[in-house]
């Protein structure tokens, strides 16, 4: 076993029978992950690094990555895509973001790949606000009084993000694009769940001062299930369950969306806004 898993014998991926039911596609048009039936349950594909099969009656999880893949990227998929996946197909509700804490409470950042969620939360972090999640906002129980548990005290920023924000981290490792950088007294973490204050949204406006404006409540509906973990598209009864989920969400917590411009030499003034406006949540 291996983190909650059980770690296989390294494989290549096969080229499987039947077409994905669903994929992850980035906006480059990368496929970043493809579900697939199998005879256990599911298996989550994410190409050119490890297969995850998951039992449809227990959700045990065996991983078998492709020759080459390091064990911490296995941790990583594990972490950031297959716990959430399974919180959500068990009835809790997980999101595709980065959190930190401001005051007493958490706040949620989500949005499109390479929008900024990661960076903006290690700037929280820089500033004193310490994070708690880096690629996915686990919430305690599906109802309000919502809290975010937090996650590994690690955040995986671009190496292009680490070289600005912590100029002395280091380059990214070969193969990758990204660097691990573990919490520390100045890139502090929150190591206990905190009530989830408001999330934001990062918006698509990069011009001008920061700006945030409340969406409503269907609005924020339609962003969370487009930020939202989902194992099995096909189950309808599930989804039902968890639109419902989503929907109390929607109507409690607030989303708010934020426009900034995504400048190195603008993130203190961003994070000093941000912290402003959470304050008035």
């Amino acid at each position: 076993m291996s983190d909650g898993y059980a770690l296989a014998d390294a494989r290549g991926q096969d080229v499987l029978a039947a077409l994905p039911y669903d994929r992850w596609i980035a906006a480059s048009g990368e496929v970043m992950a493809e579900f697939h039936r199998d005879p256990a349950g599911f298996r989550v594909r994410f190409p050119g690094n490890a297969d995850f099969v998951v039992a449809a009656e227990t959700l045990a999880v065996r991983c078998e990555p492709v020759p080459g893949t390091a064990r911490a990227d296995c941790d990583t998929l594990w972490h950031n895509a297959i716990v959430p996946l399974l919180d959500n197909h068990r009835g809790a509700v997980s999101l595709h973001g980065a959190a930190c804490l401001m005051g007493d409470k958490a706040v949620g950042f989500v949005g499109a790949s390479r929008q900024g969620k990661t960076t903006l939360a290690a700037a929280c972090a820089l500033a004193g606000h310490p994070f708690l999640a880096e690629d996915a906002i686990r919430l305690e129980g599906n109802a309000a009084p919502y809290r975010v548990l937090p996650a590994r005290p690690l955040l995986r920023l671009f190496a292009d993000s680490a070289a600005r924000l912590l100029p002395d981290a280091g380059g990214a490792p070969e193969g990758t694009d990204k660097l691990d950088l573990a919490a520390s007294h100045r890139l502090p973490h929150h190591a206990h769940p905190a009530g989830l204050r408001a999330i934001y949204l990062l918006g698509e406006n990069r011009e001008g001062p920061p700006a945030f404006t409340r969406l409503g409540q269907q609005a924020a509906l339609a962003e969370l299930m487009r930020h939202a973990f989902i194992l099995d598209i096909e189950d309808k009864p599930r989804l039902a369950a968890h639109f419902d989920r989503l929907a109390r969400l929607a109507g409690t917590v607030p989303m708010i969306r934020l426009d900034y411009p995504r400048r190195f030499d603008c993130l203190s003034n961003v994070v000093e806004r941000l912290a402003e406006d959470a304050a008035s949540r």
